[in-house]
């Protein structure tokens, strides 16, 4: 392996003024650091971050925590993430928790100790305990796509009441009456905004509420086929279904199919998020979109310029959602 030594004695100058040389300081000419660069391009070398980081204390990295890398809602997250960092010289080392809290405050603590230099966290609920203790610690963070009560963290959020107000009175338009809901976890503010959404337009327009029709869940596929069973096995079933995310309507499409239950004709599906699943042409799902990749570019960028100017400013950002008309949604059969 190529080494600064090795570059310096090529060159004719300390490994000190090599070092400085490849890190564009000021002290070093432009001709030496023209020398440098080149001999160490012509002999392949290649800079130790790692040590470089536990000098200066810096990883050139920064964490991304998400709950389910195989939902593509994370995935576009990620990738607006990646590109900002890119653009700014950092790496970004990712983390899926499978949804489990404790994997998540275990995963931070991993990060910490690999001195990335700030983190993004996707999966935090609403009271995580962990969250307080980060605070007070002198790493950055930033959250997407989730509110923490305890902590006034910055983040980037869609306005949820308004993408649920949106899925619900556009079932209410084409003429449903009995709308059902199957949310995410309780413990995440998203999920409790969609459904508080989802009873006060019921109510606003007058439209009678059943427990059996509404509930909690996890956003996921497998929770969207259990509770979407259930709903759909009731003697008086809704005739539409407002899903807390589009993986929950993917589930519910699934046990329809298999239930004999045929959409839009029996039942009327809205999702959220706007997944790349959703415009297949077997799917078609009906969602509210949230703006993924943007979410994932301005937490990258409040980030790393938190970083680079060593200085935090406040960021509460909330962008809009809009509506998506599929093939999932119609009136109701007479």
């Amino acid at each position: 392996m190529v080494t600064i030594k090795d570059i310096a004695r090529e060159v004719g100058v300390s490994p000190s003024t090599v070092s400085r040389a490849l890190s564009d300081s000021p002290l070093i000419s432009e001709k030496t650091k023209q020398n440098v660069k080149e001999v160490a391009q012509r002999l392949g070398y290649e800079r130790n971050e790692l040590a470089r980081g536990l000098v200066k204390g810096s990883s050139g990295a920064v964490g991304l925590v998400v709950a389910d890398i195989t939902n593509p809602f994370f995935s576009d997250i990620a990738q607006g993430v990646g590109e900002v960092a890119h653009r700014f010289g950092y790496g970004v080392m990712l983390c899926d928790t499978a949804g489990k809290a404790n994997r998540e405050s275990d995963y931070i603590r991993l990060l910490r100790r690999k001195r990335v230099d700030g983190l993004i966290l996707t999966s935090a609920t609403m009271d995580d305990p962990y969250l307080k203790d980060l605070a007070k610690t002198r790493t950055p963070f930033i959250l997407v796509s989730r509110l923490c009560r305890s902590v006034d963290a910055p983040y980037v959020v869609v306005d949820d009441r308004v993408g649920a107000r949106l899925a619900v009175e556009h079932l209410i338009n084409l003429g449903h009456q009995y709308i059902g809901f199957i949310g995410g976890p309780a413990n995440v503010q998203s999920s409790r905004d969609r459904m508080a959404t989802y009873r006060e337009v019921l109510q606003e327009h007058g439209l009678a509420e059943k427990e059996e029709w509404m509930g909690f869940s996890d956003f996921t596929q497998a929770a969207g086929r259990k509770a979407g069973r259930q709903m759909l096995s009731l003697p008086e079933r809704p005739s539409a279904i407002f899903a807390a995310n589009d993986m929950i309507a993917l589930g519910v499409l699934e046990v329809a199919e298999e239930m004999g239950v045929l959409i839009p004709d029996d039942l009327s599906l809205v999702g959220y998020n706007d997944i790349s699943y959703a415009s297949l042409p077997r799917v078609q799902l009906t969602t509210v979109a949230q703006p993924t990749q943007e979410m994932g570019q301005i937490a990258s960028e409040w980030l790393l310029s938190t970083i680079e100017e060593h200085k935090r400013h406040p960021l509460h950002c909330v962008l809009n959602p809009h509506l998506v008309v599929r093939r999932s949604t119609a009136p109701p059969a007479s």
